[in-house]
């Protein structure tokens, strides 16, 4: 029972944290276009996170009660997630060659096309930023933060 419940708590967590990805990816790719790297993605970082507080409290760790210092411990497990996120980022950034996708083949629309290149470089850099940072706060939560007092 034990290993169904953790499951299926593992599952609502990987559903929230796609949702907050999500979030947090179309916002990075948005700054971006308007500010630095480190910017972007600590931004963009905190919309996921405010999604992710929302869906994990209520859904998969199910703590409706009102908890000023749980929140307060999020907020401190999110900042240091962040900042392994916002690393691992940067590290990525200077460590991968800086290779673009171009999505699109209609030539004729070449403003189209252009506004529709994506960096492979800072899409990589966003995923393996991602994961260190989801092994971070899943453990974090499910042991620390949300832990079953019973």
């Amino acid at each position: 029972m034990a290993i169904y419940q953790a499951s299926k708590q593992l599952t609502k967590f990987i559903i929230s944290g796609v949702f907050a990805v999500g979030v947090d990816f179309l916002a990075y790719f948005a700054l971006s276009q308007f500010l630095d790297p480190s910017s972007s993605k600590a931004i963009s970082f905190c919309f996921g996170m405010v999604v992710t507080y929302n869906m994990n409290k209520f859904w998969t760790w199910k703590q409706p009660e009102k908890n000023n210092k749980r929140l307060l411990l999020f907020s401190f497990l999110y900042t240091i997630a962040l900042l392994v996120n916002v690393s691992m980022n940067n590290i990525m950034l200077n460590l991968l060659p800086n290779y673009t996708l171009h999505i699109g083949l209609n030539t004729d629309a070449q403003e189209l096309l252009n506004s529709l290149v994506i960096g492979l470089d800072k899409l990589l850099a966003f995923l393996i930023a991602t994961v260190a940072s989801v092994l971070i706060t899943f453990i974090g939560q499910k042991y620390w933060l949300f832990k079953d007092r019973n």
